[in-house]
């Protein structure tokens, strides 16, 4: 157990400049062998050089100047340039290159804007904007720097390898309790993340049309300060809804919310607690939503089991728990993040109630939950209209002053009313139960239900 005494802290940022460029020049000695004063022609371990164009950007007027070349060598530990590429020549910069960097292809768009085919490589503090005037000279760097990138150890932060400990261990009661101990990270805390708990790429979402949305670490750690707010927040819905809107925009953070929950629902100053509770009440709304990876889903279920119900087994948290994990065993995935309404009914762990209108008879009203297709109402509606013995059959439709729509029978209801709602037509569209397969219409009797729906239809 003398392992266990290694604390890993959540990532904290640095006070001053210097004691960046310390961390910096650290990790470079820790991940690159020390290189002498400039390139050698017959090193081994060069897997390509060249001459390169490093980005210059001026100003207003003119926003593009032709930039400096460099001497670029590519080794496989990292990427570095030089004032020159003769022996002895001043080493000016170094990318290190681990597998979370990424490089972008070389694109058309810069090329007819600068008259250059452009190369970037994204790493944890720099990124390299480079420039040549042959594209197959820009794809031999692309390929060999990706073939770097590819052949690197995945990185593992401090979270992923404790959530393995915890899995590893949670027969151990006493092992158990020292590791969420030891371990600040696992715990709530009040401060701001500054890094994310999960390993993400470098570089901008930019290149992939995501709009507003900058990098997932960014994203990541923005949606913790959202997390935090929602301690204090009168009104926490709206809030909510934008976690789970990013959450679906960029799915890659459906983990990384998952693990900041489980972490703010640790061990918090007042549990079941208003800002307690609030988390619990994303938690829910997430579980309806997404599923997470099974790495992450295990450690969330041993969170839910382990850590609430049997500690908490009456408490308030307990019940969400509870509620939680059944969600899990239903989640598909979602089209739509839930509506404002839906999150209200998630978060008091009830079910939505959804008009159906009929053809010739009044209108039902049927209770669902987040996970209800639009085959079980039909298939409730028929039960309940006494429809069973009808060889035809019947599904539900969307429907508008303008058109009609099928409903697939395995589009999840809470899907259809957020987006009913969101069209914001007058009148709004509405749900109708009626005919979709006419398989006997010669033999329904003129005095039945069914009869009057054929009709109206």
């Amino acid at each position: 157990q003398g392992s266990l005494e290694v604390s890993l802290s959540q990532p904290t940022r640095s006070s001053s400049g210097s004691e960046r460029s310390l961390l910096v020049a650290e990790e470079m000695r820790s991940l690159i062998v020390e290189k002498g004063p400039g390139p050698v022609e017959d090193d081994p371990d060069v897997l390509v050089k060249g001459w390169l164009q490093r980005e210059v950007r001026g100003g207003v007027r003119t926003p593009w100047i032709r930039p400096r070349k460099y001497w670029f060598v590519l080794t496989p530990d990292s990427l570095d340039y030089y004032s020159s590429n003769e022996k002895g020549a001043r080493r000016l910069g170094s990318l290190v290159l681990t597998s979370l960097c990424s490089v972008l292809w070389p694109n058309k768009q810069t090329y007819k804007e600068t008259g250059y085919w452009s190369v970037t490589v994204f790493g944890r503090k720099h990124c390299y904007r480079l420039y040549t005037e042959h594209l197959n000279e820009a794809v031999r760097w692309v390929c060999a720097v990706q073939k770097v990138i590819d052949s690197k150890v995945p990185v593992q932060t401090p979270t992923q390898l404790l959530m393995r400990d915890v899995e590893e261990h949670c027969g151990s009661p006493e092992v158990l309790e020292q590791i969420y101990r030891c371990n600040p990270i696992l715990r709530y805390t009040s401060s701001p993340l500054y890094a994310p708990l999960l390993p993400f790429p470098y570089g901008s979402l930019d290149q992939s049309g995501e709009g507003s949305y900058t990098t997932l670490r960014d994203e990541a750690v923005k949606l913790f300060n959202s997390l935090q707010q929602l301690e204090s927040e009168r009104d926490p819905v709206p809030l909510m809804q934008g976690v789970l809107q990013t959450c679906l925009d960029l799915p890659p953070l459906v983990d990384e919310i998952y693990c900041q929950l489980v972490k703010q629902t640790t061990e918090p100053p007042v549990a079941g607690g208003p800002g307690d509770l609030h988390y619990w009440q994303l938690l829910t709304c997430m579980s309806c939503t997404f599923l997470p990876s099974p790495p992450v889903l295990r450690f969330l279920h041993f969170h839910l089991d382990r850590r609430t119900e049997s500690r908490f087994p009456t408490s308030e948290m307990a019940k969400y728990a509870c509620f939680i994990r059944e969600a899990l065993g239903k989640t598909k995935g979602r089209e739509c993040v839930p509506s404002l309404e839906e999150i209200l009914v998630l978060m008091r762990r009830q079910e939505m109630i959804c008009t159906v209108h009929c053809p010739g008879a009044p209108a039902c009203s049927v209770a669902i939950s987040s996970h209800t297709t639009a085959e079980e109402v039909a298939q409730e509606l028929v039960s309940r209209l006494g429809l069973s013995q009808s060889p035809n059959i019947f599904a539900l439709y969307e429907q508008s002053r303008r058109r009609e729509q099928l409903v697939g029978s395995t589009t999840l209801l809470a899907d259809v009313l957020t987006s009913l709602a969101g069209e914001g037509q007058d009148p709004p569209c509405r749900l109708c139960f009626k005919h979709y397969g006419f398989l006997d219409t010669e033999n329904v009797p003129r005095d039945s239900l069914e009869f009057s729906l054929l009709f109206e239809q």
